[in-house]
């Protein structure tokens, strides 16, 4: 048993580094975040609430940047390995095939769970340098959070000066060295930021964010989560393209379920039970419920979490057993 744990931590741990090697997956991270930072600088228009355009196009960033991270990690981190022979070298060893395929889940999930962190808190961030009106014996009018958004978009910029000057002389990986800097330069921004107001002047600590962003941000990555389960189980019988190709399909199947499925549910038993089996991504998606200030319950969000981890299981079974009858190489 501790062997066998031993190895399941061991693949996903290599999973996750191997993911995040990938250029492509630096590149959607880093086009995600500076998107998040520029969209509040070049907004004209606020829709009748302040950092409304912000928040909400930072987390649609988020789904869909994350759904072809999910989608390429779990499927690349498979189907590539099964087709260069990887996959038939490690199982050749006293590697179980189901632990094999649940260390690959786990290791996408981490990589998914850290893009999320990286993709919230810049959307917080950016709803915090959003236009907003203050008044206050210094300022009236609206104003701009343009220290924070400077110290954003330096951030990206110096995350891959460091990376690459680590990559020359230490010969570091570059891609998932920057992608972790970028991440701590993030973070360390959301930091400093607390410790100045919107005008950028010192002011005691406030992060002086939302925090409601926050749970609608957590149902996003369960969504990427399920997501990542349905690529890795296709994977296991589709190449990678293939297996991108499935996913997308799926995921419009999913937001057009109620349209095309739900209003026949009950009546035929196809549409009944593709309505059943497609996950419904409206339900992932409530950032509508933040207008005006509002904000999505911690009871819907515990239903949505034993929603995935159930869909999830499910998923994991089928790919399980594809995985137990695919030819390796």
């Amino acid at each position: 048993m501790r062997l066998q744990f031993r190895q399941f931590v061991t693949l996903a741990t290599l999973t996750a580094v191997e993911a995040t090697r990938q250029p492509i997956f630096l590149l959607l991270t880093t086009t995600c975040v500076l998107l998040t930072i520029l969209t509040p600088m070049l907004a004209l228009y606020n829709f009748g609430e302040d950092g409304r355009l912000a928040r909400d196009s930072g987390l649609a960033y988020q789904f869909v940047f994350g759904l072809f991270v999910a989608a390429y990690a779990a499927c690349s981190s498979l189907a590539r390995e099964i087709r260069s022979g990887t996959a038939s070298a490690v199982l050749s060893k006293p590697v179980n095939r189901d632990i094999f395929f649940l260390s690959k889940f786990a290791g996408v999930s981490f990589v998914i769970i850290a893009f999320s962190i990286c993709s919230v808190t810049a959307t917080l961030l950016s709803e915090r340098v959003a236009e907003r009106f203050m008044l206050t014996s210094k300022t009236v009018g609206y104003v701009t959070d343009w220290q924070t958004a400077g110290m954003l978009v330096a951030s990206v910029f110096l995350s891959y000066l460091i990376a690459g000057l680590l990559n020359y002389k230490l010969k570091q990986p570059f891609e998932s060295t920057a992608f972790g800097l970028l991440i701590v330069g993030v973070l360390a921004v959301f930091v400093i930021s607390g410790f100045f107001n919107q005008l950028g002047d010192f002011d005691p600590f406030d992060f002086r964010v939302q925090w409601r962003i926050l749970p609608v941000s957590i149902l996003i990555t369960m969504a990427l989560l399920i997501l990542a389960a349905i690529a890795l189980a296709l994977s296991s019988c589709l190449d990678t393209i293939s297996t991108v190709i499935f996913c997308v399909a799926f995921f419009a199947l999913g937001l057009l379920s109620d349209y095309l499925f739900g209003r026949y549910a009950g009546t035929f038993i196809a549409p009944t039970l593709a309505h059943m089996l497609l996950p419904n991504w409206q339900h992932f998606w409530m950032s509508d419920a933040l207008r005006r200030g509002g904000s999505v319950p911690w009871s819907y969000l515990l239903s949505a979490a034993v929603y995935t981890v159930a869909y999830i299981i499910g998923v994991l079974c089928l790919g399980i057993a594809s995985f137990r009858h695919a030819d390796m190489k």
